[in-house]
Order: C-alpha cells, then structure tokens, then sequence
C-alpha cells in the first residue's frame, strides 16, 4: 500500500497522531511534519474540518484557520489548498496540500470524535434533543431538500461536540438544566437556539 500524503492515526488515549509527507522547494528528497494532538487538540481540528466542509456545501467558502499546540493549519479558498505549519523549539516546517485530502482522512477521525461524544455522561441525552430540532428555513431554500437534510446531519454533529464539550465543563448550566426533571423543556430550548446559532453562523445569508 503507498503511503498516504496526509495521515491521522488514532491514539487510546484519545488524541491522534498526524502526520504530512511534503516535498520542500529546494531539498531533495520527502520531508514529513509529524505531531501528537491531545484530545481536545483532534476535536478542535475536527470542528475545524467539519465547519469547512459545510461551508463548502454550499458553496461558500471563506479563510479560516485553527491554532493548536505548535500546529496551525489556515484555509484561503483563492488558492484551494490548506496551509499547514508546525513550530517546535526554533525549528518552522511549512507546507500545503489539497484540501480534499484533509477532509478524506479527517472523516474518520470525526467519527471517532462522535462515538467519544456519545459514551459522555450527557451525549445520549443531546443527541435526542438534537434530533429533535427543527430544521433552519435557510437550509432547504438554498439546497432543495435532500442536501439540505446532509447539511442538518453535519450541522447536528458540529453541534453535538460543541454541546458535549460545554456540558463536560463545570458549572455548566445546559448539564443542570440536562439534570433536572423539570427543566427538560429549558434545555430543548437552548439547545436549538444553540443550532440556530450556529447555522447563522456557518451558513451563508444569501444563495
């Protein structure tokens, strides 16, 4: 089997192992930026891949970037390639690579991120009241109906970690409201206010 250009290889602890092959103008030979991401690291470059994807969806793509530990990945759509750059000590690599493969490889590591946010204490409980938004308006209008039903799953997931993270947090008002009996509908509430907030803000305004 080749090796891959760009790969994510899963950790049990949680994190991941990333790794990108490159050729550098003016060396010889292959070079490879390579780093251990936490698990928080891996679900931010993951949100971070999903919010692309879903702006590409429709066809709205804008620069975007997300900072982690000595890691910085950015996205300029004029140029359709992902910038990457990982500092370590005095050392900078950099390089760039299709954004199709970020996301081929990055599916998986999504998939990992969701099943880690379903065994949460409170991830079944989301994941109903998710499923039990109301589709945003925009959505069918700028997609007809069957792309727009892909967009929901995708905006359901990118939710679905953010609200994990925040009722993992304590102190966390959703997870009292996620808690109490009689607070169920507070949190019906502020849970689909929370998509309507993200689609507002991953959504484009116009078509």
């Amino acid at each position: 089997m080749p090796a891959k250009m760009f790969s994510m290889e899963a950790r049990e602890d949680g994190g991941a192992r990333l790794a990108l092959n490159y050729k550098h103008a003016g060396r010889s030979g292959i070079q490879r930026i390579s780093c251990d991401l936490p698990q928080a690291g891996l679900l931010q470059l993951v949100l971070f891949a999903e919010a692309l994807s879903l702006r590409k969806r429709f066809g709205n793509p804008f620069a975007s970037d997300v900072s982690l530990d000595g890691l910085e990945m950015s996205y300029n759509p004029a140029q359709r390639e992902l910038h990457v750059e990982r500092q370590a000590g005095y050392s900078r690599q950099t390089a760039c690579m299709p954004v199709e493969v970020f996301h081929s490889e990055m599916a998986g590591m999504t998939d990992i991120c969701i099943a880690w946010a379903e065994a949460s204490k409170h991830g079944p409980t989301l994941k109903r009241l998710l499923f039990e938004c109301a589709e945003p308006a925009e959505l069918e209008r700028l997609l007809g109906q069957d792309e727009a039903d892909l967009a929901m799953h995708q905006l359901r997931e990118i939710a679905f970690l953010l609200l994990v993270q925040e009722t993992s947090a304590r102190g966390s008002a959703l997870a009292r409201q996620l808690r109490g009996k009689k607070s169920q509908d507070q949190a019906q509430e502020a849970v689909s206010g929370f998509v309507l907030e993200l689609a507002a803000e991953l959504v484009p305004v116009t078509a």
